[in-house]
């Protein structure tokens, strides 16, 4: 993608774009960078989501089968829960509403989510944008509702917190009800999914089923969790550790997110022990993240992996990797 100075951000969407192709998701890196930088724009603060004054990060995901898809989650930075006007038109775009009952279904989360939030709230709304082989696309929304107790989101949200609830009792997962972030998956507009977001402490000598529960798409992230639990530096407030639970056809399905700074994989001892794992225990080929380097190096990004989420199959679970720029 040309440009006379390039920015970090324009850096970060033309590898973005770059790594598209390279991984057989896109076929022209351009216009994926176009997409990325019309949500990002060019902003002048730092993001609470990546940490850097580039609020976009990058992750690929390597399914069951070892096959890779791409996606970005973008902090919209000066955009207000009390004005989501902007925010709504941007997510029009990315989740493919071409109808009026599209945009009546998004108009009603936003409405939902964002009523009455604090005017300073950090990134009230995220979007994001996946990219899968075959050209399939997705659009995701992400809404803060941590500023709301858990009765008065029950009460904003009473079928998808009962859902919730029940999920918890079913895997015995026992979980507080505070919820820290709500997603929601739209293909060509149409609602497919959502998903709640909650921490979970590191606790050395405790189990992972006793804090995120027994459902077995947990099984591969507790041989992680076991393996590296006792290096644990947990981070302040004890959110080491994210818990996602998505209601969708395929039912309740479940992952955890590991910080990696707190799992001791910010190092290159570290992370050496962590890939060794999962390429030794659950035998993924890890080359979509060489793809990733490339991409990077080409467009002189510098991208450091922020966290790791595992859930699935216990014997070749999905695994997706979070990139964050690092920038000056």
């Amino acid at each position: 993608m040309a440009a006379t100075n390039p920015t970090p951000t324009t850096r970060l969407a033309a590898a973005f774009g770059d790594l598209a192709v390279r991984l057989g998701v896109r076929d022209d890196p351009a216009t994926t960078a176009e997409e990325l930088l019309r949500i990002t724009g060019e902003p002048h603060r730092h993001s609470i989501l990546t940490d850097s004054a580039v609020p976009v990060e990058v992750s690929v995901k390597l399914d069951e089968r070892g096959t890779p898809s791409l996606r970005c989650v973008v902090d919209l930075l000066g955009h207000r829960p009390d004005d989501w006007g902007p925010s709504l038109e941007q997510a029009r775009s990315v989740t493919g509403c071409r109808t009026v009952e599209h945009d009546a279904c998004l108009a009603d989360l936003f409405r939902t989510h964002l009523t009455g939030a604090p005017a300073d709230l950090p990134a009230p709304v995220m979007l994001g944008l996946g990219h899968g082989t075959g050209g399939r696309s997705r659009g995701t929304v992400y809404f803060r509702t941590s500023w709301l107790d858990p009765d008065e989101l029950a009460a904003r949200l009473p079928l998808r917190m009962e859902t919730l609830r029940e999920a918890d009792h079913r895997y015995g997962s026992g979980l507080p009800a505070s919820v820290e972030v709500l997603g929601y998956d739209l293909v060509d507009g149409e609602l497919t999914s959502w998903k709640s977001y909650r921490w979970l402490p590191a606790a050395p000598g405790r189990d992972l089923g006793d804090l995120a529960g027994t459902h077995p798409d947990l099984l591969p992230a507790r041989r992680v969790h076991d393996r590296f639990v006792s290096a644990a530096r947990p981070r302040p407030s004890d959110r080491s550790l994210f818990l996602q639970v998505t209601h969708g056809p395929a039912g309740t399905r479940q992952k955890v997110f590991f910080f990696c700074s707190a799992w001791g994989w910010d190092g290159p001892d570290g992370l050496s022990a962590l890939l060794g794992l999962l390429h030794r225990e659950f035998d993924h080929d890890l080359g979509p993240l060489l793809r990733l380097r490339e991409a990077t190096a080409a467009h002189g990004v510098a991208v450091r992996l922020g966290l790791i989420a595992v859930g699935g199959d216990p014997r070749r679970p999905r695994l997706t990797f979070y990139f964050w720029p690092v920038t000056p």
